[in-house]
Order: C-alpha cells, then sequence, then structure tokens
C-alpha cells in the first residue's frame, strides 16, 4: 500500500499548505473507485468528515447519501460524469450547481443539512501526459441557490421528484404536490383541509408521528426513515417547521441503492504531493500566496505571478517591497502578517495595487498555517479583483445622489410654480368677495357669481395638489369627504368640460334621475373624475360627436356613466388604460396630449371613495364607455342647505397691505375697506417700512415673494426697529410648505395665510386678533 509522504519543499510541507489553504479540495486516484487521497481542512469542514474516515476510501463510497433520494442519484450520475470526461479529455471540467444534502451532528441545531455545491475537477499529468491524480474542488453555494430556489419555490414543488405537502396547527393539508398525490394515491383536492391523522390513521402510534409532533410542536426539523405498513414500503421523511405548521418532504427509498465504490489503498509520494498542490492552488482565477515567517514569498500562483508581470523564479524568496509594493503597502502587509502568527487568526482588508494590468482594488485575507507541533509555520493568503464592483458600487452612489438632485429640483419647481399660480388667484377671489360686499349678488348675477367661486375654489384645491404630488405616488392623499349629491358633482364636472365640448361643437346628453342621490366623498375631487372623463370622450371625438353622461340608481350603488361615439379603444389597449403614463392606443383625427396620469389618478381616486372606475369598448370605430360606481350614503333624505355667515365688519381699523402684486395689494385692500377698515397699500418692503412709522397699523398683511426687500426682511426690520409697536404680522403668501411657515414665524411673524385666502378666514382670524386685544398704537382689533 503506497503511503503519502510529506517531505519539504523550499523549507515547506505542502501537505500541510494543501490542508490547511483556504478553499474546498480532494485529491482522487484515477482508479475505479476514484479513491480519495487527501482533503483540505475546509472541505472536511463543510461536510462533517474527519480525515482519518475518508482518506482511502472512495469517493462515492463516502459520499454515496442516500440512493432513493433524487438529488443524491442526479448528482452522483452528473459526478460520474464529470469524471469519465476529466479521464478522457485530460482537461478541466467545471459543472453546473448540484445539489448534495448533508446529515449535520445533532449539536448544529440550526442547520437544516441542505446544501448546494459548484464542482470542478482538474487532472495533473505527468511528464508525459498521463494523469496520476484528479483534483476535485467544490465552492459552497447554498445561499445563492436558496435565494434562487425560493423564487421557483411553487413550481419546484410540483416538478421535484419528491413528494411534498404542507400541514397547518391543526394538522390540516394546506398544500399537496404531484408527486405527493400520486405515492399517496390521493387527489388534491380531496386532502387540502383534512385531517393527516384521519387521513392516514396508520400514522397514530409511527414513529414518523414523532418527529411530526416535534416539528410543529418543538420547532424542530427531523428525518426519519421507516416502513409504512399501509403502502408496504419504506420512506425517508424529512420534516421542517413553517410559519404556519410543517413541511414535510419524503421519497420511497424501498429500493436503497449499493455503494459503489470499495475502499482502496492510499498512494502518493512527496513530490507528487508537491505537483498535486502546485495544480490546485494554481488551479483557481484567484491570486493564491504564502508567507515565510520573515515575510518572504515562497509560494505564489499563477494569478499572483501574472499580476506581479514576474516569473515564480523571479518572484519567490522576496518581500513585498522588493517585489515593487508601495512602502505604506509592504509595512501594513508586515504587521498584518505578525499579528496572524502572533494571534491565530485571520485579517482580512481591501487594498488598491498597482501590478502589470494596472491600478485594481484588491479584496484579501491572511490565514494562519499550522504545523505538525501546532505552531504557525506559515500565513497563506488569496486576494481577488473587486475593483469592477466597486465602480458599479460608486454609479449607483451617483445615481442616486443625481435622482435626489433632480427630486429636489421637482419639489422646488412645484413649489414656485404653486406660488406663481396663487398670485392671480388671489385678485380673482378679492374681485368676487367685493361683487358680493357691493351687493351686486341679484337673481340674475347669484348664479354667476355662485359658478365662480366654484371654480375659483376648484382651481385653489389643483393647485394645493402640485405639493402633494409626492402624497398621490404614496397614496396618501387626503380626501376632504363630505355628504354630497350625485347631481351636483355631475353639473361641476360638466360645467369644467363645457368649454371643450363647446369648442369640438359635441351633442352633450345628460340623463339624471327625478329622485337626488347622495354620496359620501370630497365633492372636488369627484367631480375632477368626472372631468376628466368627459375631456377625455371630448377629446378622442371627431368634432360634431355624440357625448353622453348617465347616472342610475343601482341598489346600494350609483353609476355613473360616460359614454362617445369616438374611435373605440383596441381590445389590447384596454388593460393597460389605467396605468400610470398610458396614453391609451385610441385613434382619431383630434389632436390630443397629456402625461398620461389622468385616468390613472381617476381610478384611484374612485377606489379611495370606495368605488371602482373602469372602461369598455366593443372595439374600433364603435365607441367607447367609462363607468364610475360609488356607494351610495347610508341616509338618502336631503339636506337643508347651510347658509354662509355674514361677514363682520372691522370698525376703523388699520390694516397696511404689503404686496409687489398690485391687482392683488388694491383689490385686497378694496374688500377691507368695505368691510370697514382703515386701509393703506405698499407695493415693496420699503415703502412698507416707511409707511408703518407715519401709519402704525394694528395688523400689516404682507406677501413674501417681494423683489428687492422679500416680507421675511420687512417683518425682521419691523420688529427691530419698533420693539414697542405691538401690530399683528400676518404673511399673506403663495408659499405654504411647512419650511415656508416656519421661517415666517422666525421672521417675526404671528400669523401665516396662504393665498388666495377666503375672505370669510381671514376675516375670523382679524376678530379673533381683535379678541386677544392685539394692537398697535392705532385703532385697535
Amino acid at each position: 500500500m503506497d503511503t503519502l509522504g510529506s517531505a519539504p519543499v523550499a523549507g515547506v510541507d505542502f501537505k500541510r499548505v494543501f490542508e490547511g489553504a483556504p478553499g474546498l479540495f480532494l485529491i482522487l486516484r484515477p482508479d475505479v473507485g476514484f479513491s480519495i487521497l487527501g482533503a483540505s481542512d475546509a472541505f472536511l469542514r463543510a461536510t462533517y468528515t474527519q480525515r482519518s474516515a475518508i482518506v482511502g476510501r472512495g469517493l462515492f463510497e463516502v459520499f454515496a447519501g442516500n440512493p432513493g433520494d433524487a438529488h443524491v442519484v442526479a448528482a452522483m450520475k452528473k459526478l460520474r460524469a464529470s469524471l469519465a470526461r476529466v479521464m478522457a479529455t485530460r482537461a478541466d471540467h467545471a459543472m453546473e450547481i448540484q445539489r448534495y444534502d448533508l446529515q449535520p451532528p445533532k449539536d448544529a441545531a440550526d442547520d437544516t443539512g441542505e446544501r448546494y455545491w459548484h464542482p470542478v475537477n482538474s487532472p495533473v499529468l505527468n511528464e508525459h501526459g498521463e494523469i496520476l491524480y484528479i483534483i476535485h474542488r467544490v465552492e459552497d453555494v447554498t445561499v445563492r441557490a436558496r435565494v434562487e430556489n425560493n423564487l421557483r419555490a411553487t413550481d419546484i414543488l410540483q416538478s421535484i421528484t419528491q413528494g411534498f405537502f404542507a400541514l397547518d396547527r391543526s394538522w390540516c393539508f394546506t398544500f399537496v404536490n404531484r408527486e405527493a398525490e400520486r405515492v399517496m394515491g390521493r387527489s388534491c383536492d380531496q386532502l387540502i383541509g383534512k385531517v393527516i391523522w384521519n387521513e392516514f390513521p396508520g400514522l397514530r402510534g409511527h414513529e414518523l408521528e414523532a418527529i411530526y409532533r416535534t416539528a410543529m410542536n418543538a420547532r424542530v426539523s427531523g428525518c426519519k426513515t421507516a416502513y409504512y405498513a399501509d403502502h408496504g414500503r419504506w420512506y425517508e421523511v424529512h420534516t421542517y417547521p413553517s410559519p404556519d405548521g410543517i413541511a414535510v418532504y419524503f421519497r420511497d427509498v424501498s429500493d436503497v441503492r449499493k455503494a459503489e465504490a470499495q475502499q482502496a489503498q492510499l498512494v502518493a509520494a512527496s513530490e507528487r504531493q508537491r505537483r498535486i498542490y502546485e495544480a490546485a492552488l494554481s488551479n483557481t482565477p484567484d491570486m493564491v500566496y504564502i508567507f515565510g515567517l520573515d515575510h518572504r514569498f515562497i509560494y505564489a500562483n499563477e494569478a499572483l505571478l501574472k499580476l506581479w508581470g514576474k516569473s515564480r523564479r523571479e518572484a519567490l524568496g522576496k518581500n513585498c517591497l522588493e517585489l515593487g509594493y508601495e512602502r505604506w503597502h509592504a509595512e501594513m502587509h508586515d504587521r498584518e502578517i505578525e499579528e496572524v502568527v502572533a494571534t491565530r487568526k485571520p485579517i482580512r482588508g481591501e487594498v488598491p495595487f498597482t501590478g502589470a494590468i494596472g491600478r485594481r482594488v484588491y479584496d484579501y485575507i491572511f490565514v494562519p498555517v499550522v504545523g505538525r507541533d501546532g505552531d504557525v509555520v506559515a500565513v497563506a493568503g488569496t486576494a481577488r479583483d473587486i475593483t469592477d464592483r466597486q465602480h458599479a458600487e460608486q454609479a449607483i452612489r451617483m445615481q442616486a445622489e443625481r435622482l435626489a438632485e433632480a427630486d429636489h429640483a421637482k419639489d422646488e419647481f412645484i413649489a414656485t410654480l404653486s406660488h406663481e399660480l396663487r398670485n392671480p388667484l388671489a385678485p380673482l377671489r378679492n374681485s368676487l368677495s367685493l361683487l358680493r360686499l357691493a351687493g351686486n349678488n341679484d337673481l340674475a348675477t347669484a348664479p354667476v357669481h355662485e359658478m365662480m367661486g366654484r371654480q375659483i375654489n376648484h382651481l385653489v384645491r389643483l393647485v394645493d395638489d402640485l405639493l402633494e404630488m409626492s402624497r398621490i405616488s404614496r397614496d396618501a392623499l387626503v380626501l376632504r369627504k363630505e355628504r354630497v349629491a350625485v347631481g351636483a358633482i355631475v353639473h361641476n364636472a360638466i360645467e369644467t368640460s363645457e368649454p371643450l365640448i363647446r369648442a369640438a361643437r359635441h351633442d352633450l346628453h345628460v340623463a339624471l334621475p327625478e329622485e337626488p342621490m347622495w354620496v359620501e366623498g370630497d365633492p372636488v375631487r369627484l367631480a375632477q373624475v368626472l372631468s376628466n372623463l368627459l375631456n377625455n370622450a371630448a377629446t378622442y371625438t371627431e368634432d360634431g360627436g355624440r357625448v353622453a353622461i348617465e347616472a342610475k340608481h343601482n341598489g346600494d350603488h350609483v353609476t355613473v356613466s360616460v359614454s362617445d361615439n369616438g374611435p373605440g379603444i383596441a381590445p389590447e389597449a384596454l388593460p393597460r388604460m389605467f396605468e400610470m403614463f398610458s396614453r391609451g392606443a385610441r385613434s382619431g383625427a383630434r389632436g390630443h396630449g397629456g402625461l398620461g396620469v389622468g385616468l390613472a389618478l381617476a381610478r384611484r381616486l374612485a377606489e379611495m371613495h370606495g368605488g371602482t372606475l373602469n372602461a369598455r369598448s366593443n372595439g374600433p370605430e364603435t365607441g367607447s364607455v367609462f363607468t364610475l360606481r360609488l356607494p351610495l350614503a347610508a341616509n338618502q333624505a336631503a339636506d337643508a342647505p347651510i347658509a354662509e355667515p355674514p361677514l363682520s365688519r372691522l370698525a376703523q381699523t388699520r390694516i397696511l397691505v404689503v404686496d409687489d402684486n398690485g391687482d392683488a395689494a388694491e383689490s385686497l385692500g378694496m374688500v377691507l375697506r368695505l368691510l370697514g377698515a382703515d386701509v393703506r397699500v405698499a407695493h415693496d418692503g420699503h415703502k412698507a417700512i416707511e409707511v408703518f412709522g407715519d401709519y402704525e397699523p394694528a395688523v400689516v398683511l404682507m406677501d413674501i415673494g417681494m423683489p428687492g426687500m422679500d416680507g421675511y426682511e420687512v417683518a425682521r426690520t419691523l420688529r427691530r426697529q419698533f420693539p414697542d409697536h405691538c401690530a399683528a404680522l400676518v404673511a399673506l403668501t403663495g408659499w405654504g410648505e411647512a419650511k415656508d411657515r416656519r421661517l415666517s414665524q422666525e421672521a417675526g411673524f404671528d400669523h401665516h395665510l396662504v393665498k388666495p385666502a377666503e375672505i370669510s378666514a381671514l376675516q375670523a382670524l382679524l376678530t379673533s386678533l381683535a379678541g386677544d386685544g392685539a394692537a398697535g398704537t392705532g385703532s385697535g382689533l
């Protein structure tokens, strides 16, 4: 019987080096059973084996596993084929990932034994090209495989050759795969929801019952091979606790395969060992190296030699500094080698290095090599190029920064746009209040005033929505619900869409039931949904077409349908009509644009009201129908209209209005004068400070975003120059974000209102200030 020698080469016991080096390796003899000649320490740890128990035995004897296990059968078959290919071609062969489960020791409680391996078989040739040995190198890829397997769990469970079923905590079947149906002779429909003990009474008192109950009650996995008399078969059963109960894998192992390999004698000589270890360590794409205790390289594989651009003769025996490492780099490795020798613990790090292939970044690890007497005799290490990974990570970080900047710019744009839109809305609302206060509200003009008020309020709400885009994308849009008549919603929607319908000369048909129907909802949002549908119909339908809107009572729901005789919707486009940024596939002579968010937002608003929004079309040139379905309010009795409270008088209160927008300032001043206030107007900050000193107002209503001297600076100046004047400063601005309110408070403002302020709300604030006794040296509020 040949024996393994351990003659040192260049002062190193290569057997010890091989056994202690990182990586999972076996040395096989190319005989019938592929006898195991040597194994690395990492391989023994990973497979829960001992060197004395496997060396000298055949590979397929040591790792025969359970012959009834389909994974074992497949893995062994492919391994045999790979080894046969290496024997025939005398070339390396990398196998695909294989599953080969282990039996972990009892103290490994959290280890189920499931393993996935990536094997590579490499021949070691003599000078005549004959195979001396085969290096069997494997990588444990269990974690990665489990992640991938979870993505295909359901399909795999149905396709695996093992039987599988799941039980809930009441011992009822919740899943049965096809193989389990075949083996148990029962269909899934016959088992789902049934108690296992009732369907298979032979399990009561059976030794398999114990591992079922251990997995269920103690939450501990189990494995048992036992004979089940009711079937006349032997089964290997694996039980695993799951969140809802237990999962059970089983297979028929009645025809267990006998061991195929016989024990063989160990053969190897010391020079042959050196060549085996050399082939194994140089056959990896990673850089593998060994330092002597004097910090000089005593081994470097081909990958590292290529990085250095040197031959083995030029490199071995030299230290890092002599091989061109920068001084800081060489000194760092010197310290790390000493630490590994002293502590016997690995050290890992990342470091840049400029070699023959340019400057790259490497992930490296140093580990101790322990001799027979227990002393550290060398330090082995590996290094891997991670430059591309770091570049990818940097690109991801830069992209995230760009996205954050773009998102910030978007928020700034929306805030600015909202401010600019609020400026023209302020004089419009003020002017409407002037008309009402002036008494021009007779029977002929009252409906017009009401319509103007609704549309201004609608515009204000839409402007507010510009600042809620992020909330809309997170489904966090807040509804302002109230009890509202469906007819009023329909009329408001028609009022909004009427200009577009009229411009296209469409014939609009409206059908509403005589009895009012009431829903709980946000009237502006619901009108927005219907006006969106009407606008779509008007846009896509050829001029002079027909558009209809009809509301119907349907049990405890109401349906509102918008139909047209336009070009219709292709069947393949219907499923995408309500997707964000989808603009549909309808065609027609009328041009249409938009961002494609209208229908998506409309459906989300409908769902937020507990309703639905759907589309229907029989195809091209058949028109289309969009139907909104909403739940009716519990109480359908009509509510009495709530009269708007009259505005109180301001009794000659001195008020200074400051705004660079002349229309907004003058119209607000006119409204306040009609309410009885004594008002002065300033159109810039400097004028406001000048007027304040002479006029001594009780209240200052001031814009923020003024050119030259903004409202913040004016407020700080007034508080600084007139410390004894207790005038109330009220910000009246288009900027309404939380940070804007914080800034106005820090500048000295007492209150913050957003344009266009409702006159009733402004009047309520002024009245509350009068109640608090806030006043300047002039007339008090």
